[in-house]
């Protein structure tokens, strides 16, 4: 990039004023912002627009370097990529018909030979695919073919792009798809109940699914012949890179013992004599399965937003998951395939990794004597720890102030667990045990968050007191809530000069900490059913869409709002609870930098231009009040959560043996 225009333009370097920038043409190196310190403003290949030449020109930018998309390398492969998948469909479909015709079509291996053959004579096609946009063609490629090979070949197609960057070889690069295409292919020995679950696996489903690396590996391995590449990966693609406890299962942790005695095989010796190029496919295999499977659509869960799958990635990569090469390479690509990972109007998840969940004690309610220990007496007694370890919800005994101690002591014989809450223990270590009130605890959400804001002394200093005075606000609550948003005063025809605010000093963007309701009354669709309230009823009432569209629940409030009027005792004599934890998501309302945006808060399943009409009708429920008209539009900067995570102390774990 140039200071001026009137320099002589360099190869491959543009001014912003070219018509050919909107002809299909994309950056070919980054920008950096004008006069910072090296950040960058822009990354290398941004699909080039009018808004971002305009943005550009905002930034005091010239000149910049640009290149065509090359989508004609895309629309000249998709034939060739159509007989790939139309193998890999032959290959996985005589899977799906049992265990022996698997074995039969690996062990003949002519449709992996043509597989790996078309590959090999395509591979420049494929090749000049990521190096225009690395994976995000091919991605949408495979909606030609919705097969069941679609996440091998998605996850193929991340290894080609990891190897691509690496700076692997042609045939390096063939080999590690070929070994991505079949990795997952022992999941044809587990039950599609359990493929298909669409919650949480119980313990027996989970064990089952583990079971698909073991599967794999012995649908791969030919006997009598040393294990290849292949049989490896299917072994291993689970096995974590550092040393982790309680993490990764596989050939070399938890099916070692059993492939030693059943195969007479030692992979950990077998893992330790790889080559070097065979062991980086291996674990490179770990990081293209996840991210495939955190992009696509399964039972339990949609697509993942870009933005959603990088924050998931970085968290595992820090725990010690994946190569620390490997992944430094895949966040790379994935940022270069998604330079604007905060759009206007984009909506994701709030991630998890932003919240703090406290509990905030209630006012004390009366009630007649009765035996009862508080959470707090309970945790300083270490009862809350044992009642954790054998599945009590801790947290909602906080909600309901404790446990009655005739509760506490049936637990106590049921789990056999070793405490001693006698009356005459509890008094001796200070604990009365009789109680007339009861606190209960409301669970909320702590954000760290920026929010404009003017306070009371800045809105005198600035001379808008007096014009909030004549527009009739309550100057009362301003004061008491220590002052107001621009928005709300431009909202009442107050109008905010941002630049005399600056002249005086005054910078509205301010550091905040928003309190959100962890939980509410809430009813899934099980809890309906339990209730004896099927679709005809709830479609009568206007709810059957949203009962079906949120699964973890709609507002109880809600339902009673639209004629579904349930009891109490109703809820208590099925066995239902209805304190359920809130979900929000967070929408984009002006993208600031690649990683900071204003966001408004939402509940999940809450669509914004609903919110907005409810709230001219004054028909809001009482978190969408809070969310769309006290917290409003807030910053947040994401940074920390997708920038490459410092991986300098991921070591590769013993299990390698390396």
């Amino acid at each position: 990039m140039t200071d001026h225009a009137s320099q002589e333009l360099q190869p491959g370097e543009y001014l912003l004023s070219d018509p050919l920038l909107l002809q299909g043409m994309r950056l070919s190196q980054d920008i950096k912002v004008p006069g910072g310190i090296g950040a960058i403003l822009l990354a290398r290949y941004t699909p080039i627009t009018a808004n971002l030449i305009e943005r550009l020109r905002k930034h005091g930018v010239e000149t910049l370097f640009a290149e065509p998309i090359q989508e004609q390398s895309v629309v000249s492969s998709v034939e060739q990529m159509e007989r790939m998948f139309a193998v890999i469909e032959d290959i996985v479909s005589r899977a799906t018909r049992g265990l022996d015709d698997v074995g039969e079509a690996l062990q003949n291996r002519q449709q992996i030979r043509l597989l790996e053959s078309l590959m090999q004579s395509n591979l420049s096609d494929i090749e000049s695919l990521f190096s225009a946009d690395p994976t995000e063609k091919l991605l949408a490629l495979t909606q030609h073919h919705n097969g069941t090979a679609r996440h091998s070949i998605v996850a193929s197609f991340h290894m080609m792009a990891i190897g691509r960057e690496l700076g692997w070889n042609g045939a390096k690069i063939v080999r590690g798809a070929m070994a991505a295409f079949t990795h997952d292919i022992g999941k044809t020995a587990v039950k599609l109940e359990t493929l298909d679950c669409p919650g949480r696996l119980d313990g027996k489903q989970w064990q089952e699914m583990q079971l698909h690396s073991l599967m794999g590996g012995r649908l791969l391995y030919r006997r009598g012949e040393a294990p290849d590449l292949p049989m490896l990966t299917a072994l291993l693609h689970h096995e974590w890179y550092a040393d982790v406890k309680g993490k990764g299962y596989g050939g070399l942790s938890l099916f070692a013992n059993h492939i030693r005695k059943s195969l007479q095989l030692d992979i950990p010796k077998i893992v330790s004599e790889l080559n070097p190029d065979d062991l980086d496919i291996i674990q490179a295999t770990a990081l293209v399965d996840m991210v495939s499977a955190l992009e696509e659509r399964r039972a339990y869960k949609r697509e993942l937003d870009s933005f959603k799958v990088l924050v998931i990635m970085n968290s595992d990569a820090s725990l010690g998951h994946f190569n620390p090469r490997h992944y430094a390479a895949w966040h790379r690509i994935y940022l270069r395939q998604y330079p604007n990972l905060l759009p206007r109007e984009r909506r994701v998840a709030l991630p998890r990794e932003k919240e703090r969940r406290i509990f905030q004690p209630n006012a004390p309610k009366k009630v007649p004597p009765v035996e009862l220990l508080t959470f707090r007496e309970m945790e300083r007694l270490g009862i809350m720890t044992l009642l954790g370890h054998v599945g009590m919800d801790v947290e909602r005994i906080r909600r309901r102030g404790g446990l009655l101690l005739k509760i506490l002591n049936q637990i106590k014989k049921e789990k056999n667990l070793d405490f001693d809450c006698s009356v005459d223990a509890l008094l001796a270590a200070g604990i009365n045990p009789v109680k007339e009130e009861i606190v209960t605890e409301q669970e909320m959400i702590e954000l760290d968050v920026w929010r404009e804001w003017l306070t009371w002394d800045e809105l005198e200093k600035s001379g808008l007191s007096g014009m909030a005075k004549m527009h009739q606000f309550d100057i009362g609550s301003i004061q008491k809530e220590g002052g107001i948003s621009p928005e709300r005063l431009n909202k009442r025809g107050v109008p905010v000069n941002w630049k005399k605010l600056e002249r005086l000093g005054i910078q509205p963007l301010k550091r905040w900490t928003a309190r959100l309701p962890g939980s509410e009354h809430r009813l899934t669709p099980e809890d309906l059913n339990k209730l004896g309230i099927g679709e005809g009823e709830l479609a009568r009432t206007g709810c059957l869409e949203r009962v079906k569209k949120i699964k973890s629940g709609v507002p109880l409030t809600w339902l009673r709002e639209r004629g579904l009027a349930i009891p109490n005792a109703a809820l208590s004599k099925n066995g239902i609870d209805p304190v359920r934890k809130v979900f929000y998501d967070i929408q984009v309302t002006e993208e600031i930098s690649q990683t900071r945006a204003k966001f408004l808060l939402l509940r999940e399943g809450d669509d914004l231009k609903s919110l907005i009409e409810a709230n001219e009708r004054s028909e809001l429920e009482p978190i969408q009040d809070l969310l769309l008209n006290k917290v409003g539009e807030v910053v947040m900067d994401f940074t920390e959560l997708v920038a490459l995570p410092d991986l300098s102390r991921t070591t590769q774990g013993p299990h390698w043996n390396r």
